[in-house]
């Protein structure tokens, strides 16, 4: 029988139906709002580009539209933005892929550490996540929407910036310890949410730990013009969770089963977790973002950094001082290179004048000796002393 195409169902408040779905056709219903989401973004009007921040013409203010009824946005708002832009990317270091799960939750929103939590009142909390894929180096998390939410759930994709890294060389070969260093380490991430849509997906592009595509370039001039924050509650949730050795010891499985595949950098494979594994998964008990944890390991880290660039600074020194010894060695060798050319240049001459001025002895009926000792005269050197260089 010809399998049956999966048509996802629309809810009458225009969202899809999620909840009670197998783990491919949850993917399959996200990546086609993904898809959706993408040619939203594409075809949105009064957004807030690059070009206009830098030159923000009469004319592209009027196309900004209103920030508050009646109120036009001016050149003054978008030098303010662009500072703003611009210090975002200072503070999480653009250059660099990824940010930490300690300096994502050091640097959120309270509200939305508390919407994680499920500690509010409003309906607006969460209270589940599932780890149900991993494809190459990102999880991807199943989060329930809140109570107040329009949808049945949402999809977090969560990227490892260094496993790639880890899987060729995991810490004394352990791959659990390597897992345990990915989740900690640097991580990009995506939601489908309009928190991070809106909010801060803009953010994670400027600050590089935006998982893409999308990117987001139209600056949250409405949502978040002060640039605050770092991700949703279905974010902060997820990673809070990859902390966790239950999901973590999926992970490191997967990772060793990468590691022995040819081409692992390359698996374009996804993997969907077994019965066995969800159930091992559900054991997650790290529910809770912690502020004050996030904290004492954000401090940790930057003690290690700082740890590594003393290190980094000195290997540098070190290097240098390796250069310029072996800068001082070459010239030294190549002063003693040129003064033996030069010696040898000079006995060539010893031995070419000796052999006329012994010819000219030898007409004289002078013996050899005599000529040796003769020449050795002219140079004010002893007779043996020339043997040794004409010889």
């Amino acid at each position: 029988m010809p399998k049956t195409k999966f048509v996802p169902e629309k809810l009458s408040n225009g969202s899809f139906a999620s909840a009670g779905l197998n783990d491919k056709q949850f993917n399959q219903l996200f990546n086609r709002i993904e898809k959706a989401q993408k040619k939203a973004r594409r075809n949105a009007k009064r957004t807030l580009k690059p070009s206009t921040l830098t030159n923000p013409t009469p004319k592209a203010l009027k196309a900004l539209g209103e920030k508050a009824k009646g109120q036009r946005f001016t050149k003054e708002d978008l030098q303010r933005f662009d500072k703003n832009r611009q210090r975002h990317k200072e503070k999480y270091d653009s250059r660099t892929a990824g940010i930490t799960h300690a300096f994502l939750v050091k640097n959120s929103r309270e509200i939305d550490i508390k919407r994680a939590n499920d500690q509010v009142d409003d309906g607006t909390g969460i209270t589940q996540a599932n780890f149900y894929a991993i494809k190459g180096n990102i999880a991807q998390i199943n989060v329930r929407a809140s109570i107040g939410s329009k949808h049945q759930n949402h999809r977090v994709k969560v990227r490892f910036e260094q496993w790639d890294e880890l899987i060729q060389s995991p810490p004394k070969g352990d791959y659990q310890k390597a897992v345990q260093l990915a989740c900690a380490g640097r991580i990009s991430f995506d939601c489908d949410c309009g928190r991070h849509q809106y909010w801060y997906r803009y953010l994670a592009t400027m600050g590089n730990y935006a998982l893409a595509p999308p990117k987001e370039f139209a600056f949250p001039k409405i949502k978040n013009p002060e640039l605050s924050g770092v991700a949703c509650k279905h974010v902060l949730k997820a990673t809070t969770m990859l902390q966790s050795l239950a999901w973590q010891r999926i992970l490191a499985t997967q990772m060793k089963a990468q590691a022995k595949r040819v081409g692992f950098g390359s698996d374009s494979r996804t993997h969907f977790l077994s019965d066995d594994e969800k159930k091992a998964a559900s054991k997650n008990r790290k529910t809770k973002v912690n502020v004050d944890e996030a904290q004492r390991a954000h401090k940790k880290y930057e003690r290690s950094q700082a740890a590594m660039a003393r290190e980094l600074e000195k290997r540098k020194r070190d290097g240098q001082r390796s250069i310029k010894q072996a800068r001082k060695i070459r010239k030294q060798s190549n002063l003693i290179k040129k003064q033996e050319q030069q010696l040898t240049a000079q006995r060539d001459m010893l031995r070419v004048g000796f052999k006329n001025f012994h010819d000219g002895y030898k007409l004289q009926g002078k013996s050899r000796d005599e000529a040796v000792k003769d020449y050795a005269k002219m140079f004010d050197v002893s007779a043996s002393q020339l043997e040794k260089v004409i010889k």
